[in-house]
C-alpha cells in the first residue's frame, strides 16, 4: 500500500478520465478505450508505466468497496 502523501496520491478517476459519479459501465468503457491505447503491445502509443497505473485504477474503481473509500 502506498503512503498517503500528496506527492504520492493518484486520482484514479482522473487516470480513467471519468467523473467520481461514474457508474461501473462507464468505468469499464473508459478502461477498455485507454487500455487499447496504452497497452505495451501497441507499437504506436503503448506505454507500460501508464498501462500499469491504468490497470491499478480500474481494479480500484471497479471494486465497489475500494471505490467508496476513495
Amino acid at each position: 500500500m502506498r503512503p498517503m502523501g500528496k506527492e504520492n496520491f493518484i486520482d484514479y478517476y482522473e487516470v480513467l478520465q471519468v467523473s467520481p459519479g461514474a457508474d461501473r459501465e462507464i468505468i469499464e468503457r473508459a478502461f477498455r478505450l485507454l487500455a487499447k491505447r496504452y497497452h505495451p503491445d501497441n507499437q504506436h502509443t503503448g506505454d507500460a508505466s501508464k498501462f500499469k497505473i491504468l490497470v491499478e485504477a480500474y481494479r480500484a474503481l471497479s471494486d465497489s468497496e475500494k471505490a467508496s473509500n476513495l
